[in-house]
């Protein structure tokens, strides 16, 4: 039997392609093994595959900014208390050191998906602007410490749809890859909103534009992207 999508040879009657995952039409008249019969190893015959040694590296790129980044906090720490002990600003600076972090591990470096890369970055800027928050609000008279969900948060979001749409519609030949990672990030962008509703955003602005643009990116993703996403949710669910 030879599955009519990805043309590969299956040696058993199976309701599903193991490669692509699309849905296979039996011909009863075939004389094949069931799928989980005895018989099945022989459809799908197994090989050993040798024991390659793999040399651990015991200083790596991330290693050696993590020894670095926990060396520069830990000195930050001692000359805060030190110099200024009623300025916590080491806390900053330790948000600024997890950022480099997660920009050399999880970006960089990274095989990650442009989704996941993105909402890593989204995060690390947003724990930032949280620290800087923290940092100012007791330094400065009259200050408005909401201003992280207010202007900050929404933002982040907008930017980040607005990236991984660009990036989506530049790699439009590799839409099986990016469109449910552009269709997640579209749909954070009512978070704001989501915290407006929950009495957290007290200007609503720029989530509602955040909003708006999230909107956007979904239809964009729905109408052009339809049989992308719905090919690539069977994949992912094995329908």
């Amino acid at each position: 039997m030879r599955c009519k999508y990805c043309n590969i040879q299956i040696g058993c009657k199976s309701k599903i392609c193991p490669l692509c995952h699309e849905k296979l039409h039996i011909d009863p008249n075939l004389d094949l093994p069931l799928e989980g019969s005895e018989d099945i190893k022989s459809a799908y015959p197994t090989k050993k595959k040798e024991k390659i040694p793999v040399k651990k590296r015991l200083l790596t790129p991330g290693s050696i900014y993590l020894s670095i980044a926990l060396a520069l906090f830990i000195i930050c720490v001692a000359i805060n208390l030190r110099l200024t002990p009623t300025i916590y600003w080491f806390s900053f600076v330790g948000a600024v050191l997890v950022y480099g972090l997660i920009l050399t591990k999880h970006t960089i470096l990274s095989n990650n998906s442009i989704g996941i890369k993105i909402f890593w970055q989204a995060v690390a800027i947003l724990a930032i602007l949280i620290a800087l928050n923290y940092l100012l609000k007791d330094q400065i008279s009259h200050y408005i410490d909401n201003w992280v969900w207010d202007l900050g948060l929404p933002v982040i979001l907008t930017v980040s749809t607005l990236v991984v749409g660009i990036y989506t519609a530049i790699a439009f030949h590799k839409w099986h890859s990016v469109i449910i990672d552009a269709l997640a990030v579209s749909a954070l962008g009512f978070i704001p909103v989501i915290l407006f509703a929950c009495k957290i955003v007290q200007n609503p602005v720029m989530s509602i534009i955040c909003a708006c643009l999230s909107s956007v990116g979904i239809i964009f993703c729905g109408i052009l992207g339809r049989r992308t996403l719905i090919s690539e949710f069977k994949k992912k669910f094995h329908v």
